[in-house]
């Protein structure tokens, strides 16, 4: 069975580079998410976590991926995969008049027109998308 959830609101990437166990206190923050949502549908097992993941989150994706690994132990997904959906940076181009893409490392440019684009559309997403449960 797949059940699909919606952004994690209650999951903060603020101060992302403040503090050294960052991706562990999210993992432990997904993981009583996912326990109460197992709870509230019956069931004792996850077989999979689906992330979507903004490459503007303030979470390192492979460090995220670490911190799941120690932190699933003895809970309802200690054996679930986490499967995480990398988000690209999405930009709204005042010039183009529309959502564009930017090339990472040169800040919020738009790649079509070359003029700088401040507000991001997509990007900073941690989102859980989905768990497949037994």
């Amino acid at each position: 069975m797949l059940l699909q959830y919606r952004p994690l609101e209650s999951i903060s990437t603020a101060g992302a580079n403040e503090t050294t166990m960052h991706e562990l206190s999210l993992a432990l923050s997904l993981l009583d998410e996912i326990g109460a949502a197992a709870e509230r549908e019956g069931t004792t097992r996850v077989a999979s976590v689906h992330l979507r993941l903004g490459r503007m989150s303030g979470v390192m994706r492979d460090a995220l991926l670490f911190a799941w690994d120690l932190a699933r132990a003895d809970t309802v997904a200690s054996n679930a995969s986490l499967v995480i959906d990398d988000v690209a940076v999405m930009v709204w181009c005042p010039r183009c008049d529309g959502e564009r893409s930017v090339r990472d490392g040169e800040g919020l440019v738009c790649l079509e027109c070359g003029a700088v684009a401040p507000t991001i559309v997509r990007g900073r997403e941690l989102e859980l998308v989905s768990m497949e449960v037994m």
